[in-house]
């Protein structure tokens, strides 16, 4: 089952308004794909930054997926 799905409306999900930057990096670590949910390990993903501010620390989150799950899925939601 994928973490995310294109069925449903997560109003709720604020990344991308507070996504700060996309880079294509190397996992040489395991990573879970956000959209697909398989592993991505020694080779290259796309990985999605987002900054969290408040009254307190700043926190970095970020969301790895697959170069090319992630490709359809820019094409499909513009």
């Amino acid at each position: 089952m994928p973490f995310y799905s294109h069925d449903r409306a997560d109003s709720w999900d604020h990344f991308e308004r507070h996504s700060i930057g996309t880079e294509i990096k190397f996992t040489y670590l395991p990573k879970r794909c956000y959209i697909t949910g398989k592993w991505l390990w020694l080779k290259k993903a796309v990985r999605k930054v987002a900054l969290w501010t408040g009254p307190g620390d700043s926190i970095f989150e970020y969301r790895w997926y697959d170069k090319d799950e992630y490709l359809f899925y820019k094409l499909r939601s513009e």
